[in-house]
Parts: structure tokens; C-alpha cells; sequence
């Protein structure tokens, strides 16, 4: 198998726990631009505990062995994630309860995903503003079973994923 090259340096796989240097922080930035957060250390360069768990998210919503490793597989994938146009439905909703005054890249998936399901959002700018909020309440109201606040949470996750597989 040939060793990737960045920047003209061959660069040795799988990266690992341990792993330092500017092609660990290359991932790190692609993971989070795949969705998938760093929020204590975010992309250091440094290949700890917090970038295997998300590497080890990552091959599990890709339904890649999870083993925690950067291999060849886990490289590809990442990089035709963040290349690709492909529609929201390829990236991971966020858990948890997102609302007005949030921002992120949280906040970035759900304004994808809404937009996705055909909701009229202009700005996908990770910031849970009123526009956002309107936003989700106009796909709540498609649903009896949603309370129609504005605010993103399990209830809401639910729905969006099964129109967005649909």
C-alpha cells in the first residue's frame, strides 16, 4: 500500500494515540468539518484520547471497523466526506438539546439537515438565531407528534432522520 504523501513528507499509517505533527491536525480539522467535535483540545496536532473517540464516532457512522485508528480506509473516508456535496443525510446529527443563543458546529448540522428536508434556510453559519429557531419550528409543524418550540432535541432528531432517510 503507498504511503499518503502531504506536503512532500510520506507520512507512516495508521495514526495513533501518541501521534503528533501537522497531518494529525489535518485530520483533526477534517473530523470537525465532518461534524464530529473536538471541544477540549480541538485541532492541536496531537493525536489523544479526544481525536481516537472521534475518530472511533467517525468509523461507526461510516460503518468502518472502529478501531480508533487513522488507517487507509478511515483516510478515505474522511476525505471524500468533507470533499463531497453529497447531501446532510451523509453526516451525523448531533444529540442532546440545541437551541436559540447556541453556536457551533452543532449547530451547523442541524441547520444542514433542515435545509435538506426542504425548511427555507438562507445562512448555515452555526448560529442558533431566530432565523434557525423559525427554521425548526416550521418542520415541527409538519408533525402532530412534535411540540412546535424551536428548539432541537431528541423528539425532533427523530423526525428529521426519517425524512431524511425517506
Amino acid at each position: 500500500m503507498p504511503e499518503p504523501v502531504v506536503k512532500g513528507v510520506s507520512i507512516e499509517l495508521p495514526l495513533e494515540i501518541g501521534d503528533e505533527g501537522d497531518f494529525v491536525k489535518e485530520v483533526q480539522q477534517d473530523l470537525i468539518e465532518a461534524g464530529f467535535t473536538l471541544p477540549r483540545y480541538g485541532a492541536d496536532g496531537i493525536y489523544g484520547q479526544e481525536t481516537q473517540k472521534a475518530v472511533k464516532k467517525f468509523q461507526r457512522t461510516y460503518r468502518l471497523r472502529d478501531d480508533g485508528l487513522v488507517g487507509e480506509n478511515t483516510l478515505n473516508k474522511l476525505k471524500e466526506v468533507v470533499g463531497s456535496s453529497k447531501p446532510i443525510n451523509d453526516f451525523p446529527l448531533p444529540d442532546g438539546i440545541i437551541q436559540r443563543g447556541d453556536t457551533g458546529p452543532k449547530v451547523k448540522q442541524v441547520q444542514r439537515a433542515i435545509k435538506a428536508v426542504g425548511v427555507s434556510l438562507e445562512l448555515i453559519d452555526g448560529i442558533y438565531g431566530p432565523l434557525t429557531e423559525e427554521a425548526v419550528r416550521t418542520f415541527q409543524s409538519r408533525y402532530a407528534d412534535l411540540v412546535n418550540d424551536g428548539i432541537y432535541g431528541p423528539n425532533t432528531k427523530e423526525f428529521l432522520e426519517m425524512e431524511l432517510e425517506g
